[in-house]
């Protein structure tokens, strides 16, 4: 019901994180109208929080998990 992070990939969809799993959900624009659409849920590393693109590094997306003050990388391709 809430979005906890997220950042557009270079494919032009969006990946969201809620809060506390270790998925990211992968969403796109609609052709027309104002409601996102879903597209699938990929595991991940991180456990939700925030999420960012590493621009210089094809597929590596950086998260976190906050009950360990540390910083995840995970290869997620991103034109699933």
């Amino acid at each position: 019901m809430s979005v906890s992070g997220g950042s557009w990939g270079a494919d032009g969809k969006l990946y969201i994180t809620g809060h506390d799993s270790a998925e990211v959900y992968i969403l796109k624009l609609p052709l027309s109208g104002s409601v996102l659409e879903y597209l699938q849920s990929v595991k991940i590393d991180s456990r939700g929080q925030g999420i960012a693109w590493d621009r210089s590094e094809k597929d590596m997306l950086y998260g976190i998990i906050r009950k360990d003050n540390s910083v995840v990388v995970s290869e997620l391709v991103s034109g699933n």
